[in-house]
């Protein structure tokens, strides 16, 4: 494998042995180096293979209009997310959040805040990414020295639940949180009554309806019918399923599609566990 383009010292792209285009990064990687030298995998920490011309591009046009110490503070950030959440982030967070983290250091510079109205969501559904995202604020903070926002961490933590969803968009993300937070409001508003969100069945139906509306959202949602089940839990559990259908009404109301039987099923009994988990 050799050089084909050096994008700064510590980002090429090169050519795979099956042909692909592929960025490594990797401190110093391109150090004293030039187009056509053999890249040294001693130094590649990260790898990942280019889809399409369309994304090296990208990748090509970021790096050269951003600082390399935003592109290595970045790549810190997902260094640390990746270990800490124990998961493999999808290699477009790079671009995403490399390209916001350039701008909302200008905007604190320049004393703009941007509003996030789903900050105290993103904190409550997302635990995990909004502590990784405050550990990322606290990196920028030191490494630049500029004074970030506390709506910053929320848009970080999307950035990063986002890339857990691999093939989503932040605005499927957004809409997701959206989701689950009207969603837990019209069971609370039909109970009439605020749940434990530190119960077992209360974290267990979050954790569902995180599931659900990215499902939901990208059209990924069970056609299946079980027409005995679905006529079961209707008349075993009559108010958990009229919360659903008040649930399925507010959906097709503002996103103009159902959510199906199937789905209807799943989320009656979700609902019927923590309300009786209340009543324990």
């Amino acid at each position: 494998m050799v050089i084909g383009k050096i994008l700064n010292n510590n980002v090429v792209i090169s050519t795979n042995d099956a042909g692909q285009e592929v960025i490594y990064m990797g401190r110093g990687i391109a150090f004293k180096k030039k187009v056509g030298d053999p890249v040294d995998t001693a130094f590649v920490e990260k790898e990942f293979v280019l889809k399409d011309t369309f994304t090296a591009n990208q990748f090509q046009q970021l790096f050269s209009d951003i600082p390399v110490e935003e592109v290595e503070a970045v790549k810190q950030v997902v260094d640390d997310a990746e270990t800490t959440l124990g998961v493999e982030l999808s290699p477009n967070i790079y671009l995403t959040l490399t390209d916001h983290i350039h701008y909302a250091l200008i905007r604190a510079k320049e004393g703009i805040e941007i509003p996030n109205p789903l900050l105290f969501e993103t904190r409550k559904f997302y635990p995990k990414e909004y502590a990784v995202a405050a550990k990322a604020i606290a990196h920028f903070e030191q490494v630049f020295g500029i004074a970030l926002p506390e709506t910053e961490k929320g848009f970080i933590a999307f950035h990063i639940v986002n890339s857990e969803q691999a093939n989503g968009t932040m605005e499927t993300t957004m809409q997701a949180v959206e989701i689950v937070r009207d969603v837990l409001a019209i069971i609370s508003r039909f109970y009439g009554r605020v749940f434990n969100p530190d119960s077992l069945h209360y974290q267990r139906i979050t954790t569902h309806l995180q599931y659900f509306a990215q499902r939901y959202l990208s059209d990924g949602l069970s056609s299946e019918k079980d027409e005995f089940l679905f006529a079961l839990v209707q008349s075993k559990y009559p108010k958990a399923f009229q919360t659903v259908q008040r649930i399925n009404d507010y959906l097709i109301k503002t996103y103009d599609k159902s959510i199906g039987e199937s789905e209807m099923i799943y989320l009656t009994i979700h609902i019927e566990r923590v309300v009786n988990d209340q009543k324990e």
